[in-house]
């Protein structure tokens, strides 16, 4: 149980962590970096 909640805790952190680094870049979905990179200079 204890293994289960912390793996589900850093699911949960990397999720928020990417959705931030997402919105400081002006994107609204999070993506991989890398990625949202590559979409952002396809987009605009």
């Amino acid at each position: 149980n204890i293994w289960k909640k912390k793996t589900y805790f850093s699911i949960v952190h990397s999720y928020s962590l990417a959705k931030s680094r997402s919105f400081s870049s002006g994107n609204e979905h999070p993506k991989p970096k890398g990625f949202s990179g590559q979409q952002q200079t396809n987009n605009k």
